[in-house]
């Protein structure tokens, strides 16, 4: 059975086991090529396009996609940018096959998309490591609720100590952020 494009994005914003398995048995072997003959192998490209699909989802999430092309011609720009991007990081200097597929608006808007994606787990993971009151005090202060209200809410002595204690933690946040290695990549 053959999906149409419509069917396809449909399939991926509600995660339909059917279609996803009809996307990897219908367009992966493309994906796995370009990976193996550009350093790759088939583990990355399964890694890659495992990613794109996920990129393509929280697209989706956003806002509808309209595609100007057929489906396989976006999944594979899109796994294309992403290896280029992956190969970037790693600072390969290697030649890299063109394709004579122009990559559109639509497949740079994924890779901010991308981008957007990484700096968050970044953020995420750091934030983690975060003491749990700063967790807190954070997450407070991102709902807009006060220094008083939060120190009454934790049980702080006042709303000074909230408010030096999240310039600590935000601090700490930015510092780890900073030094992590994944910091330049992203």
């Amino acid at each position: 059975m053959d999906y149409t494009t419509e069917a396809i994005l449909d399939g991926i914003g509600t995660s339909n086991n059917d279609v996803l398995n009809y996307i990897y048995r219908k367009f992966f072997p493309d994906t796995c090529r370009f990976v193996e003959n550009n350093s790759g192998t088939s583990e990355d490209a399964r890694d890659l396009f495992q990613e794109a699909i996920i990129v393509i989802f929280r697209k989706m999430k956003k806002a509808p996609i309209v595609l100007t092309c057929n489906f396989r011609t976006y999944i594979y720009s899109v796994c294309r940018l992403l290896w280029l991007k992956k190969l970037e990081k790693r600072k390969d200097s290697l030649e890299i096959i063109k394709s004579d597929i122009v990559l559109d608006q639509q497949v740079e808007d994924v890779s901010q998309s991308y981008e957007q994606t990484e700096k968050y787990r970044l953020y995420q993971k750091h934030f983690k490591q975060l003491p749990s009151d700063c967790q807190e005090i954070m997450k407070l202060y991102l709902k807009k609720v006060s220094a008083k209200e939060i120190a009454k809410e934790l049980g702080f002595a006042g709303e000074d100590y909230v408010k030096s204690r999240k310039y600590k933690c935000k601090q700490t946040l930015i510092v780890n952020i900073k030094s992590d290695n994944q910091f330049t990549e992203v």
